[in-house]
């Protein structure tokens, strides 16, 4: 299933492929080329027109016939308009996402004496653009997993009962979670809304918390207080520090809860075997690898106990999949 706005980010992309052909050619692009760049404007402009409106199943199926035309082009990736459905509204338990495009963004810590080593070298990494959520998964987010998958347990020793969050904390991030916990939510997400859920890389959520400038911080690189829950007692609500929002605006991707990865670690916590760079395809995002004899899966953020130190978008952690602790959850991120 492609939706409209992933056509639209790809129809910019390959029109970006056509452009600097033609800046190639000078002042002599050949007309062909020229024709295939004014096609994919005016196949952006008809998409966009499609998004501000109501668009209906007659509606697109007109807009199919009127894009055929217009999106060829050779080597760039050809779009199935086949696949082009409708996309269907935002279920109310469905949490918000923010996209964070496509490119490069600056990973780890430069190599001072502070730093872990696990953290270094700091190096460039191209990501594929993504979804991923503008907070973390709430209880009451969770409580509707837990109402109507009566098979799962529901968070133990953080304050629910009788499968029901606690009143005073609806809006906090859900904790007390395990990985495989937080796998079965991204599983009955997907089958409820239709739209491919999943944890994020390590990779994802650190350019979601920094973005492409390497800063320490999601504000910046000056540690201020007031900008995330750290060195205290409990979660507070995942609105409560607006100052501190990421470049891309996520909030809480510093303290409050831990968010599980989907990123292996190995299979000693004091052994890091998949060390940077960072490469996706080396077998560090296998959801199950059976080549070791236990599995640990890198967490991030730190959390409400966490001092300033600890409390940096590089820094790196990990943890049994099956451990659940009341300052642990995750977030999700929506693939285009």
């Amino acid at each position: 299933m492609t939706t409209l706005k992933a056509l639209l980010r790809r129809t910019h992309e390959n029109l970006l492929i056509l452009q600097e052909r033609e800046a190639k050619h000078g002042g002599n692009a050949p007309l062909e080329l020229l024709n295939q760049i004014r096609d994919h404007q005016t196949a952006i402009d008809l998409i966009e027109q499609a998004l501000s409106s109501e668009l209906t199943e007659k509606g697109l199926k007109e807009l199919k016939e009127a894009l055929r035309p217009l999106l060829v082009a050779g080597n760039v990736e050809q779009l199935d308009l086949e696949q082009l459905k409708l996309e269907t509204p935002r279920l109310p338990f469905e949490p918000e996402t923010i996209l964070i495009p496509a490119g490069p963004f600056l990973m780890g810590s430069l190599p001072v004496s502070t730093v872990p080593a696990e953290e270094t070298p700091q190096h460039e990494v191209n990501l594929p653009a993504f979804q991923i959520g503008q907070y973390p998964v709430t209880n009451t987010q969770y409580a509707e997993f837990i109402k109507r998958q009566r098979q799962q347990e529901p968070p133990k020793k953080t304050g629910w009962f009788l499968r029901e969050p606690p009143a005073d904390k609806l809006d906090h991030p859900v904790v007390g979670v395990s990985w495989a916990d937080a796998q079965a939510y991204c599983r009955w997400l997907s089958d409820q809304t239709g739209r491919p859920y999943r944890l994020p890389t390590e990779a994802e959520w650190e350019k979601a918390a920094r973005g492409t400038d390497g800063r320490l911080y999601p504000w910046g690189n000056e540690w201020l207080p007031g900008r995330c829950n750290f060195d205290s007692d409990d979660t507070t609500s995942v609105t409560a520090f607006s100052e501190g929002v990421s470049p891309y605006g996520c909030y809480d991707m510093l303290g409050n809860a831990q968010e599980w990865t989907s990123t292996l670690w190995g299979s000693d916590p004091k052994e890091n075997v998949f060390s940077y760079p960072y490469r996706a395809s080396d077998g560090r995002e296998e959801a199950n690898p059976t080549h070791f004899h236990r599995v640990y899966r890198v967490y991030r953020g730190g959390s409400f106990r966490d001092e300033p130190a600890r409390l940096r978008c590089s820094v790196r952690g990990n943890s049994d999949p099956e451990s659940k602790i009341r300052w642990r959850g995750f977030r999700i991120v929506l693939e285009p």
